[in-house]
């Protein structure tokens, strides 16, 4: 990411464009947050996502759609409130009462809050169909998404837990009156403090070199203790939360675009630069990484180890000798053979000729 920190501000609710994959890598073509926005706030402007503060709502709905955390609103942190969920007397998150739209959560908050007890997580579904952030049905869609997918989870590691979800219809109250009552204190609390207490987020952002978003960092941390209790902690099948990469070793031309371009540092060098390890626990699935590869050596693998993700484990999955090239005596990965680098190589059969006659003369 960006050493340069590109804010955009409407009121209490913030759009960090230097964490945003689309404003990082031109060909990355992640649209969730544009196509939730109830009102159409967030649009691409020169490719570049941009926030239109006047459209803007502060409805918080696409703070948990975002994989590398470029939204926030001061008034309310989905990873704190995470982290206290248990605490709490009251098990049902509802917009009615404690939190904005559920939106502002996703798979990684609600497996967070989950694994960190033993009281259950409820979600009030209740008014989501009617409420006025849902007019095309995608803010509820993706909030049961979210919600399947940690249960999904759950359910694939063998865990008994599950998030649950209130379906009855309670008496009507006005969930746009709620949340904006809410959001005034919130704003004149923050204006009559000097000094504004920043939250847990935006604190993890602030760290230096701090590329990883934190809700994948809490729920790793989350993980380690669930592994304990699990008689199985490495599975052959694919997850929707954790990814894996794989190299081909014949393919790959070592040239670095893939860990030089990782948003999350999960492709980084070996120590000599000659090879790559991998981090599965740091992974988002972005699949920058598979794009920018010019020849084509990253492909998805099955499979993923909860102790290396919780653990922060890496695996190496390439690495070379670099050897002499006898044509342009420029350093390559040798992979057998003549020690002739791919340049070199396709350069003299392509020309062959021309280097005979040259030669004979």
């Amino acid at each position: 990411m960006s050493n340069h920190n590109f804010i955009q501000k409407k009121n209490l609710f913030s759009f960090t464009a230097t964490r945003c994959l689309r404003n990082e890598y031109f060909h990355n073509d992640c649209h969730i947050c544009i196509d939730l926005c109830p009102k159409e706030a967030i649009q691409l402007v020169r490719n570049k996502l941009t926030l239109f503060n006047n459209e803007c709502i502060e409805c918080a709905g696409c703070i948990g759609s975002c994989p590398t955390e470029a939204y926030q609103i001061e008034n309310f942190d989905p990873n704190e409130f995470a982290v206290v969920y248990q605490n709490q007397e009251n098990p049902i998150i509802s917009c009615k009462v404690s939190t904005p739209c559920l939106g502002v959560f996703d798979a990684d908050h609600l497996l967070t809050m989950a694994l960190r007890g033993e009281m259950g997580v409820v979600c009030d579904m209740s008014h989501c169909a009617e409420c006025a952030l849902n007019e095309s049905g995608k803010m509820e869609t993706t909030i049961r998404a979210h919600i399947d997918q940690a249960n999904g989870f759950l359910q694939q590691i063998g865990l008994e837990k599950t998030i649950e979800t209130v379906e009855v219809q309670e008496e009507q109250t006005s969930r746009r009156a709620l949340f904006r009552k809410g959001f005034e204190k919130a704003k004149e609390a923050i204006s009559d403090t000097p000094q504004p207490i920043k939250s847990m987020t935006s604190t993890h952002h602030s760290l230096p070199n701090m590329t990883m978003p934190l809700k994948r960092v809490l729920l790793r941390n989350s993980l380690k203790e669930a592994i304990g209790t699990m008689d199985v902690t490495e599975f052959a099948e694919s997850s929707p939360l954790f990814f894996n990469k794989q190299i081909d070793f014949n393919v790959c031309t070592n040239c670095g675009d893939c860990t030089q371009f990782c948003p999350t540092d999960a492709l980084f060098p070996t120590s000599d630069k000659q090879g790559i390890y991998f981090a599965q626990g740091k992974c988002i699935g972005c699949g920058i990484c598979e794009d920018i590869c010019k020849a084509k050596a990253i492909t998805k693998k099955e499979g993923f180890d909860l102790v290396s993700i919780a653990y922060e484990r890496s695996e190496q999955l390439v690495h070379y000798e670099m050897v002499m090239c006898n044509e342009c005596r420029c350093p390559f990965p040798y992979k057998g053979g003549d020690p002739i680098c791919d340049r070199c190589e396709g350069y003299k059969k392509e020309f062959s000729n021309m280097f005979t006659l040259a030669r004979d003369m």
